[in-house]
């Protein structure tokens, strides 16, 4: 055993760490050196590496295979195949449909696109005024986009309509049931149904993107093709009887999941297609609608599920619901109004005019005298004529001003009794405050030495030279190349020397 630590240490060589210096006594040691402060400078020291190659072939025999791992009890090994309750691996059989049933799990939150779509990501962008880089502190533009996305998303139109009052089934007209006809004793407002379309009282101050910009959404970068956008509209439950009779009392409207398609200049109309039940837009045989169904043979026929929809109907997802219930509300308020102003107007032209007060035969002769005051409408014969017209016009409407009088008079007194009848708003006149109309400032004399220095009608040699030439020219205009009075007889000869000396003279 000593033999064995000899030859080690006469292997490893020293020690790498050097000595300590001895603690006592003020003699340095050799090799080192003393500073003019008298502290001690001891030399650098090396640092030297060992490795096994420099073990002599004694020390491997004695340290044995140091590649091996350590010692195990070997007994301890695969004891489990030993025990009766660990199953065999041939035991668990695999479905067929182990593929399918590993894409169906989802364990936790993901951020992947897992339902299929037909609509592009960028067609539920709503539009924001954020600049694309913002202040520290401020939200950025991608926030804000995604906050308004989700609030459009969490809305609904119906409710929001419903909130104000708002049946979205009786905004649509409809025929009037004539077995069913509402008397005044029922006193309900739908004593005169809606009968005029909601698109006609549509303000497009509402909208906050162009037809065409509306469209854009569905194109892709890198893309040919235009794909549906996705939006919500007010269309009929029964696809067979709405494009039969969409004025049908048995048809039940609502806001329904479409995809827009295209859009039509001349009516401003909107092309829509109802999404299925996976809220995808497929045509009959399944496969995608693009471009809004334009093919190289061009547009084919309009499918069960395809409408043609007005803007105030249809509602996109990249809007806010609460704009377009604003919209709807505008105009169904403004078609109550028009409907109740022309009921008015036929309940005053129907009243009779036996027995009212004329309009005075002076007054009528004055009016005729005031108009035959120009000197131009004297000579005219068939002004006579239409003049006795618009007599019997002046008339009618004096009588029927008389009866709309009365009539404003009574609904005013009974306000119970017709409770139905709208009065027009009257509209306040504003009394001027002087009796004459301002007129503008104008420098005229600046204006007129301007003219006159720059236009050259202001020349008398001008003036002459221009009366002259238009003498010249209507002399010219008033001949004629040809001599056609002709007087008597003659031979070939001399007519044709006549009219070359005609000729010659123009």
């Amino acid at each position: 055993m000593d033999k064995v630590k000899k030859e080690l240490t006469e292997s490893l060589g020293r020690s790498p760490y050097p000595p300590y210096p001895s603690s006592q006594g003020s003699e340095s040691l050799p090799g080192t050196s003393k500073t003019s402060s008298g502290s001690k400078k001891y030399p650098p020291i090396k640092e030297r590496g060992f490795y096994s190659d420099v073990l002599t072939p004694g020390a491997l025999d004695l340290l044995g295979d140091v590649s091996a791992g350590p010692n195990v009890y070997r007994d301890l090994l695969k004891q489990s195949e030993h025990e009766d309750h660990t199953p065999k691996v041939t035991t668990f059989e695999t479905p067929e449909n182990i593929e399918s049933i590993l894409n169906a799990q989802q364990i936790g939150p993901t951020t992947e696109i897992i339902k299929e779509t037909d609509f592009p990501l960028q067609s539920y962008k709503p539009k924001v005024q954020v600049p694309f880089e913002v202040i520290p502190g401020q939200c950025p533009r991608k926030i804000a986009i995604e906050r308004l996305r989700r609030l459009y998303l969490s809305l609904d139109i119906t409710q929001l309509l419903e909130m104000a009052g708002i049946d979205s089934n009786e905004l649509m007209p409809r025929h009037q049931d004539p077995d069913n006809m509402p008397t005044i004793e029922q006193k309900n407002d739908p004593l005169f149904p809606v009968y005029l379309p909601l698109q006609i009282f549509d303000n497009e101050e509402y909208d906050c993107r162009t037809p065409e910009e509306w469209l854009l959404l569905g194109v892709e970068p890198e893309s040919e093709d235009r794909k549906p956008i996705p939006g919500k509209a007010l269309l009929p439950t029964d696809d067979e009887l709405g494009h039969e009779d969409p004025k049908s009392r048995k048809l039940i409207y609502k806001w329904i999941d479409v995809g827009v398609l295209d859009y039509d200049e001349e009516t401003k109309f909107y092309l829509v297609h109802k999404t299925n039940s996976l809220g995808l837009v497929r045509d009959a045989q399944g496969k995608r609608v693009l471009n809004g169904g334009m093919t190289e043979e061009g547009r084919a026929p309009l499918m069960p599920c395809q409408y043609w929809v007005p803007r105030v109907r249809l509602l996109f997802l990249a809007e806010d619901p609460r704009v377009l219930a604003e919209r709807v509300i505008s105009a169904n308020d403004l078609r109550k109004k028009t409907q109740a102003l022309l009921l008015y107007n036929l309940y005053v032209d129907c009243m009779p005019l036996d027995g009212m007060q004329t309009i005075e035969e002076k007054s009528l002769q004055r009016m005729k005298q005031m108009a035959m005051e120009t000197s131009r409408l004297r000579k005219g014969s068939i002004i006579l004529e239409r003049l006795q017209l618009l007599g019997k016009e002046v008339s009618l409407d004096f009588e029927r001003t008389m009866n709309k009088i009365n009539f404003d008079r009574i609904v005013t007194s009974k306000p119970q009794t017709f409770y139905y009848v709208t009065l027009p708003e009257k509209e306040e006149e504003k009394v001027p405050q002087k009796g004459r109309i301002d007129v503008p400032e104008y420098p005229f004399n600046e204006q007129k030495e301007t003219f006159s220095f720059i236009s050259l009608l202001t020349r008398p040699e001008v003036i002459m030279a221009l009366c002259q030439v238009r003498d010249e020219c209507n002399k010219t205009a008033a001949m004629s190349l040809f001599h056609s009075t002709l007087t008597k007889y003659g031979r070939l000869e001399e007519f044709e020397q006549i009219q070359k000396q005609t000729f010659s003279q123009v």
